[in-house]
C-alpha cells in the first residue's frame, strides 16, 4: 500500500475519535513512519506508540515543550489485509490517545473488554 493511501486511513480515524476527546489533544502529533518496525523487549511486534508527557501529569509547569508524538509503524501493518487495515489503525490510534490521557496498558486492556 502506498503511503498517502495508508496517512488517508490514519487521518480519517483521527477524525472518527469522539470530539469530546479529540478537542483535548493539545501539543501532540500523529505521525506515520513508514519503513521502521519496533518490537518490545518481548519481541512483539509494536503498531503505534505514544511518547510524551501524559495529558493528566501535565502541570503549570508544562510549557515550552516539545509535541508528543504517536507514532504508527506503517510498514508493521504490511502483513494484515487491506480490508482490516481501517479498523485495526482506528484501534491502534485509540489505544495511543488512551497513554495520552494516562491510561496504562492494564485500564486499556479492560476498557476494551467493554
Amino acid at each position: 500500500m502506498e503511503l498517502q493511501e495508508f496517512e488517508k486511513y490514519v487521518e480519517a480515524a483521527l477524525r472518527d475519535i469522539p470530539p469530546k476527546f479529540r478537542d483535548l489533544l493539545e501539543n501532540i502529533t500523529i505521525e506515520v513512519e513508514p519503513k521502521q518496525l519496533s518490537y518490545t523487549k518481548d519481541h512483539h511486534l509494536i503498531l503505534g506508540l505514544y511518547k510524551g508527557v501524559p495529558f493528566s501529569y501535565r502541570g503549570p509547569a508544562y510549557r515550552n515543550v516539545l509535541p508528543d508524538k504517536i507514532i504508527i509503524y506503517k510498514k508493521a501493518f504490511d502483513r494484515y489485509p487491506e480490508a482490516k487495515l481501517p479498523e485495526m489503525i482506528k484501534n491502534v490510534l485509540q489505544h495511543e490517545i488512551g497513554h495520552y490521557f494516562g491510561m496504562t496498558e492494564e485500564e486499556l486492556a479492560k476498557y476494551k473488554k467493554c
